[in-house]
């Protein structure tokens, strides 16, 4: 009996992650997150959901430990949540992803189409018909596109990169006239001035932190967190920080 009550314990040990009241007893809260544009620098710890994130253990009292992650899919290739209490990346929440964790809101997006400076405005879709619009088929963007193809009743010309991180590439390599990123992705490449965005084409969606299904009160402390990011313009100083080229103002306009 001793035996069987022993490997149970060690079972739900590796199947379930920590509890709130675990992760605030522990003093420390495991953090999933990438190295990459828009979530944490390379060079050092910062970046916007890193800031955000900090701020969050901060105000908890806990002491951040970051997991590192190389690619998205890496939180939902396996149980994360055995080593990781939380994500905090550029994940949009989508119904797929939902079956794997459940996630606290944090930013409004849209798939927006972007090109090079100069390009004519794209103010109706069957306009699009004139452009090589550049997507991996593989992405979220490409059933966006096809579903507007089919409702403007024309055909459209493609080039498919590789992956949906090759698009921007491909577009400045001149594969194609036009592109589709997420309107946060989006307003990370306007920096530098050589891209312009036009109109969306998908409805609101939302980028959100993972946190493990049946973890209620991380979740509430998760949520109201960002409420109060949101009511005390911390969320939009930080967007500001990071994101040069649109202001957080701006880009609410531009997502809603």
């Amino acid at each position: 009996m001793k035996f069987w009550t022993v490997f149970a314990l060690t079972f739900l040990t590796f199947v379930f992650g920590r509890s709130w009241e675990q992760i605030t007893s522990s003093k420390e809260l495991r953090v999933g997150i990438r190295v990459r544009e828009g979530v944490m620098s390379a060079e050092k710890n910062s970046g916007f959901h890193y800031d955000l994130v900090r701020a969050f253990a901060k105000k908890n009292n806990l002491e951040l430990k970051l997991v590192v992650k190389q690619n998205l899919q890496d939180y939902f290739s396996g149980s994360v949540f055995n080593e990781c209490d939380i994500v905090a990346d550029n994940i949009t929440i989508l119904p797929d992803r939902e079956k794997s964790m459940d996630f606290a809101e944090l930013l409004p997006i849209k798939q927006i189409l972007v090109s090079k400076k100069g390009h004519t405005p794209v103010r109706n879709v069957k306009l699009l018909a004139d452009d090589t619009i550049i997507v991996a088929k593989d992405s979220a963007y490409y059933p966006s596109i096809q579903a507007k193809e089919k409702e403007a009743g024309v055909v459209f010309k493609y080039f498919f990169s590789s992956s949906a991180a090759d698009q921007l590439k491909d577009l400045m390599g001149e594969k194609g006239t036009i592109t589709i990123l997420d309107s946060n992705l989006a307003a990370l490449s306007l920096t530098d001035g050589a891209l312009t965005l036009h109109g969306a084409v998908s409805s609101k969606q939302f980028v959100g932190w993972g946190f493990e299904k049946g973890q209620s009160k991380t979740g509430e402390a998760l949520k109201a967190f960002i409420a109060e990011t949101k009511s005390s313009s911390t969320l939009s100083k930080t967007w500001d920080k990071y994101i040069e080229g649109i202001s957080y103002e701006d880009y609410l306009k531009l997502a809603q």
